[in-house]
């Protein structure tokens, strides 16, 4: 039977059209999404161990979200009951709650569904780590991107194997940096800094820390167009934060009789890792959870009474020993980007060093990115700058857990895609015999897209 041209049209058009799917961002994130839910259901990730009454189910937050589960409310973050909290920001505890609520406490069914909850964010990156480089670098280094977030172990290890915000608030930190661009390229609305200071009330009630971008990113859209205009967009978004951030300032102050911004175990934090015992990084021993004594004093104390003594506490270890305090700040800013030390053992070889190794080389080449890019000209390299100099400063104080590098990685990513991007560049032209080549680099190179 021959062929209609109708039939004919109809097929070129469905071909197309799957033609375009897989070559489109979103294909990437199908992908991105369907690794991640296979190593959940093929490495059984969700059968998280049930040691210490399944404390590594969400640590602190699995803690809180359970007793939110039980009805006692935002409290008791560590093993035994002490009473309300302020312990951490409050989005994902109340999130782990309800999936608490709907497919009961530590069981597995909530395990995979928090688990899956972390991935799907994580796999939406892919889409907000594409625009970022589309605007910033063109078409090549966006697929590029996305897809080495796509299928990079590493990136694949935090949504499926950690119950924690980190893969919830990356995601969130890079939407943010996206909205910045976007807002940075054309007049913004008065709809956009109003969406730009509810994502930031977002991320300031999901990681607290994150929000110390916020200023910086305000700081390059009123310079990009200096208007009044500007100015009152900004301060239009700083109030929209406020406004986000008040019913849990309300809450804190009502419980607790005084005001705490969003969390309260900063001093916990600090003293953990500086203190007559440390070397400059956490032994264990000083957290309620690991330590009778130190339980014993949160329990009499309450949890703001017990941090108020950990906030004296160190401050009179920085005042008597301000050189070792300075020692240990430095010692923990090469660890946030090389890793602290940790046992690695595989097949009976300690590969600490080659740890170590790894996180260093991919810092070098993330840098190595952000000099390539503001040599470039290339827009957005100060808010990137921002993120690598100025995001780590308060995790220089604490104990440098790898997981508070992750809310960047997606932008390190990015940079070290670009790094290779512009290698790939270079045509190197090897001498004929008897004959000498420079090296020739072309300067007008246009990106595709």
């Amino acid at each position: 039977m021959p062929v209609t041209s109708g039939s004919s049209n109809s097929t070129a058009g469905s071909t197309g059209a799957a033609s375009r799917f897989y070559n489109s961002i979103f294909f990437i994130v199908l992908i991105a999404l369907c690794l991640r839910l296979a190593v959940i259901l093929i490495g059984h990730t969700y059968r998280i161990t049930p040691r210490r009454d399944h404390f590594q189910f969400g640590w602190e937050m699995g803690r809180l979200a359970r007793s939110i589960a039980l009805g006692q409310g935002f409290s008791s973050p560590t093993d035994l009951a002490t009473g309300p909290s302020a312990w951490a920001p409050p989005v994902y505890p109340y999130i782990l709650a309800g999936v608490f609520k709907l497919f009961g406490i530590y069981t597995p069914a909530s395990a995979f569904v928090i688990l899956t909850f972390n991935s799907i964010f994580a796999a939406l990156t892919c889409l907000t780590l594409y625009r970022i480089a589309e605007r910033m670098y063109g078409v090549p280094v966006a697929r590029a991107s996305a897809w080495s977030w796509a299928v990079f172990p590493y990136a694949i290890y935090w949504p499926t194997r950690v119950v924690w915000e980190t893969s919830f608030t990356a995601f969130l930190l890079s939407l943010a940096l996206l909205l910045t661009l976007r807002m940075g390229d054309e007049p913004p609305r008065w709809r956009a800094w109003i969406a730009f200071g509810f994502l930031w009330g977002l991320i300031l009630l999901t990681n607290t820390a994150v929000v110390s971008m916020m200023p910086f990113c305000l700081l390059w859209l009123v310079y990009r167009r200096p208007r009044r205009m500007q100015l009152a967009g900004a301060a239009l978004s700083v109030l929209i934060l406020l406004l986000v951030a008040t019913p849990w300032l309300v809450r804190n102050y009502e419980v607790f009789g005084k005001v705490i911004f969003i969390r309260d175990n900063l001093p916990l934090e600090m003293y953990e890792a500086n203190n007559d015992q440390s070397q400059g990084l956490w032994t264990r021993n000083e957290h309620p959870g690991n330590d009778p004594e130190a339980m014993r004093r949160f329990q009499e104390l309450g949890e703001l009474g017990f941090m108020t003594e950990k906030r004296e506490q160190v401050h009179h270890f920085i005042h008597e020993h301000p050189g070792r305090f300075f020692e240990f700040t430095l010692e923990r800013a090469a660890y946030f980007w090389i890793a602290p030390p940790q046992a690695t053992i595989v097949a009976g070889y300690d590969l600490m060093i080659s740890r170590h190794v790894n996180f260093a080389l991919a810092a070098v080449l993330a840098f190595a990115g952000l000099w390539l890019t503001i040599r470039n000209r290339k827009p957005g390299g100060f808010l990137l700058a921002c993120f690598l100099l100025i995001y780590p400063l308060p995790y220089y104080l604490v104990n440098p857990f790898v997981r508070y590098k992750h809310p960047i990685e997606p932008e390190m990513i990015l940079l070290i895609v670009y790094v290779f991007y512009e290698a790939s560049q270079v045509q190197i032209h090897w001498p004929k015999r008897g004959a000498a080549r420079p090296l020739v680099v072309p300067e007008n190179r246009q990106f595709l897209g």
